[in-house]
C-alpha cells in the first residue's frame, strides 16, 4: 500500500481515488494495531478493503453503495473471473468489521487477519494493475 502514490495525480479517476482511501485506511490500521487498538485497526483495514472493491467496482462501471452489495458484487466478480479466492476470503475478512462490535478476533489472531486484509488488496491491485495494461487504459 502506498498512500503517496496517487497523492500526486492532478486529478484522480474513481479507481485511483478509491485505491488512495483504502491504502489510508490500512497505513491507519497500521498505526493503530501498533497502538493496541485492534478493533479500531481492524475497523480500519475492512474499511481498506472495501475501498479496493469499490476501486475494482469503479474499474467495471458500476458503484457499491452498501454492505450487501459487496456481497453480491463480489460473488459475481469472482465467479465471471474464476477468481473465487475474492469471495471466499471476502467473507472470511468481513470478521474483521465484526470485530468492530463484538471484539471477535483474539488478539493474538489479529496479524493473521492483519496480513490477509493486506495481501487480499494486493491481488486485487494485481487484477486492477493487469486489467489496464491490457485495455491501455489509465
Amino acid at each position: 500500500m502506498n498512500p503517496e502514490r496517487y497523492s500526486s495525480l492532478e486529478s484522480t479517476s474513481p479507481v485511483d481515488e478509491r485505491l488512495a482511501t483504502g491504502d489510508h485506511f490500512a497505513l491507519n490500521a497500521q498505526e493503530m494495531a501498533a497502538r493496541g487498538e485492534f478493533r479500531k485497526a481492524a475497523e480500519m483495514l475492512w474499511g481498506g478493503v472495501t475501498q479496493y472493491l469499490k476501486a475494482l467496482a469503479a474499474a467495471e462501471g458500476t458503484e457499491i453503495r452498501n454492505h450487501s452489495k459487496f456481497f453480491e458484487f463480489v460473488q459475481q466478480f469472482a465467479t465471471a473471473t474464476s477468481e473465487q479466492y475474492l469471495y471466499t476470503e471476502f467473507v472470511d475478512l468481513n470478521a474483521l468489521h465484526k470485530h468492530f462490535y463484538d471484539e471477535t478476533i483474539p488478539e493474538v489472531a489479529f496479524p493473521i487477519y492483519n496480513k490477509r486484509a493486506l495481501d487480499y488488496m494486493r491481488r486485487i491491485h494485481e487484477i486492477l494493475d493487469r486489467w489496464f495494461e491490457a485495455s491501455g487504459e489509465h
